[in-house]
């Protein structure tokens, strides 16, 4: 009978103990998640190049550069989405012709197209 009490008395205690003060419990805040500004409104420019490879969003052109973007001839890599992918000429070599927008986060490829 005795260690039935003490078993009762035990679990009230370790009962009261974890329920404790519920304002002190830290709550964790989501993360903060920052929109993606459009890049509809920014413009255009136009190059011509040659692929050099292709990682994920991620192409690598060599280019002739486009003065009106500030970019100088060389080798630059570019963030591309599936739909410029989709029917543009993807193999290592293949010649060229692109538009591209300059964004806060990079150069982004908005057209691919082979050249003539």
């Amino acid at each position: 009978m005795m260690n039935f009490r003490r078993f009762f008395i035990l679990a009230g205690v370790l009962a009261l103990t974890a329920c404790g003060d519920a304002s002190k419990i830290s709550r964790t805040q989501p993360a903060s998640v920052e929109a993606v500004a459009s890049t509809e409104a920014l413009p255009t420019y136009e190059a011509r190049g040659v692929i050099s490879s292709l990682e994920g969003q991620i192409l690598t052109l060599d280019h002739d550069g486009a003065s009106g973007a500030g970019l100088k001839a060389g080798r630059d890599t570019f963030k591309v989405y599936a739909d410029v992918l989709a029917e543009a000429p993807l193999a290592p070599g293949a010649r060229v012709k692109f538009q591209f927008k300059k964004t806060p986060t990079g150069l982004e490829l908005s057209k691919l197209e082979p050249r003539d």
